[in-house]
């Protein structure tokens, strides 16, 4: 294609600044609009970075910064609500506050030139004029490019826009949280991610190197109050987790215990992806595009995953469009794959009745053994590089060429 010439990327999350940081690094002028307003304090919620997503970050020469931000963990251990291991993935992860990696991620692209306008709510969208694309703003003001990416998540604007016809994303009945506790008497920092699929509800926690304990939950609900998060302070729903969590093993009832706030609650939306993933110079990328399941800690690791395949295919087509085609073409057999088996664990999260455990249970370490097998693919999974064959990026799989993902720790918001 032509050299490279100005892109806008709305959004500042996870994939919208990982898109801008590799867009900028092939030659293109980047300006990033963000709704939130610059001093909002995002929020900390911890999320688990597989080694396929790290391997981006290593591509992009951030993986020491995002590991100095975030705590290693060398095994992640699987238990039912008795405490009985049922399983363990010896694979090497990260687990860290989403807006540390965040902030490494805004920080390397304004160091590499991007611009990021913050309080900058798209209101509007035209790419049928002469500047190109024309994203207008809130405030009256306009910004134009040769082409948009669209990392505003699962509740995107810029998809509404493409694609008004598409249905909106739904609430899935599951509400996702996370809290934290400042030391729990016996829980150590050894590095370890212990997963509980208990009796009511799921539980995950590890100790942090300084004693803190960081805990992530999902249960079922009627209504999820908002379509994204929140902050609450953790007498709010010390109540309602007792009585989930209660009769699991311990430290479990321990952990909830010492917790003190605030607990960080997002509910789960699911979308079903559009048939297509972009129209003339607009496309979208990660939750935009394919909102993925937070059941098997692949969301983030998708999206630094799409940020690079995008830019690849940028650098390499003859036009705009082609590299727009290319990109879904790669991306979507890889991203269909990973969500339907993150929606199978999911399924397994939230037994109904005694019954529904006991049935749940006696198929539970089955099932972890397989999808441990599983992960071992999805966590090797590697992009090609520059000169790579595009075939190398299609979806990971196991010996006896089955699709595979990884189970793991929820990711909160992709």
């Amino acid at each position: 294609m032509t050299g490279p010439g100005q892109a806008l990327v709305v959004g500042a999350g996870i994939a919208g600044t990982a898109v801008a940081l590799v867009l900028r690094r092939t030659g293109w002028r980047v300006t990033v609009l963000e709704a939130r307003p610059a001093g909002e304090r995002p929020l900390g919620s911890s999320l688990s970075l597989a080694d396929n997503g790290r391997a981006v970050l290593r591509d992009l020469g951030l993986l020491a910064e995002v590991e100095a931000a975030g705590t290693p963990t060398h095994r992640i251990s699987f238990h039912d609500h008795r405490g009985r291991e049922i399983g363990s993935n010896d694979q090497v992860s990260t687990l860290i506050r989403r807006d540390r990696l965040g902030r490494v991620l805004r920080d390397a692209a304004r160091r590499a030139g991007v611009r990021i306008v913050e309080e900058a709510r798209v209101v509007g969208l035209g790419d049928d004029g002469p500047d190109g694309v024309v994203a207008a703003l809130a405030d009256g003001s306009r910004h134009t490019g040769e082409l948009l990416v669209g990392a505003d998540g699962v509740h995107s604007y810029t998809r509404r826009w493409l694609f008004p016809e598409h249905p909106p994303a739904r609430f899935t009945g599951v509400l996702d949280g996370g809290g934290s506790a400042p030391a729990v008497a016996g829980v150590a920092p050894d590095g370890v991610l212990r997963l509980t699929f208990g009796g009511n509800a799921f539980f995950g926690y590890q100790a942090l190197p300084g004693g803190e304990v960081v805990w992530f939950q999902s249960m079922a609900v009627a209504d999820g109050g908002t379509t994204g998060p929140r902050a609450d302070p953790m007498d709010r729903w010390r109540d309602r987790l007792v009585a989930l969590h209660g009769g699991d093993h311990p430290p479990i009832p321990a952990i909830l215990d010492a917790s003190t706030g605030p607990v960080i609650r997002w509910p789960v939306h699911d979308l079903d992806p559009p048939q297509r993933w972009h129209r003339g110079r607009v496309c979208l990328v990660g939750d935009a595009a394919h909102a993925m399941p937070p059941h098997d800690g692949q969301s983030s690791s998708m999206a630094l995953e799409d940020a690079l395949v995008l830019g690849r295919c940028l650098a390499t087509a003859d036009d705009v469009g082609a590299a727009f085609d290319s990109f879904q073409q790669l991306r979507e057999p890889r991203v269909a794959t990973v969500a339907g088996l993150a929606r199978r664990t999911g399924s397994l999260k939230f037994p109904t009745g005694a019954r529904e455990r006991r049935a749940r249970d006696a198929v539970l370490a089955m099932f972890i053994r397989s999808g441990v097998a599983a992960s071992e693919g999805v966590s090797r999974y590697r992009l090609p590089g520059p000169t790579g064959s595009p075939a190398a990026t299609r979806s990971a799989r196991d010996p006896a060429g089955r699709p595979v993902a990884r189970t793991g720790p929820d990711d909160p918001r992709g």
